[in-house]
């Protein structure tokens, strides 16, 4: 008995901590790129709703008021965060 209620406190206690995260998949719109550190390394300015984020696109995506689906989550590293990076997990056209 004492082994049963082991394997089901630790199978829920597993079970509770995997979060099975499903990144909505939400319209956006890639602007223009940024030029903001050079050139060409920038990424680009999407917007999701009235929101505007940097982000580094797919090549075949980049072209400018490029209407998409996206799934993303934001760049945790440091200096990204403040800037509005994310990180694109899923994109296609709209």
């Amino acid at each position: 008995m004492k082994k049963v209620i082991f394997v089901l406190l630790v199978g829920s206690a597993t079970l509770s901590s995997c979060e099975n995260v499903r990144l909505k998949e939400q319209a956006a719109t890639i602007a223009n790129r940024d030029y903001t550190f050079c050139g060409y390394c920038g990424g680009w300015f999407v917007w999701v709703d009235s929101t505007m984020y940097r982000a580094t696109v797919p090549a075949s995506f980049e072209k400018e008021n490029n209407k998409v689906w996206i799934r993303f989550e934001p760049d945790e590293r440091p200096g990204y965060k403040d800037a509005r990076w994310i990180k694109i997990k899923s994109i296609r056209a709209r």
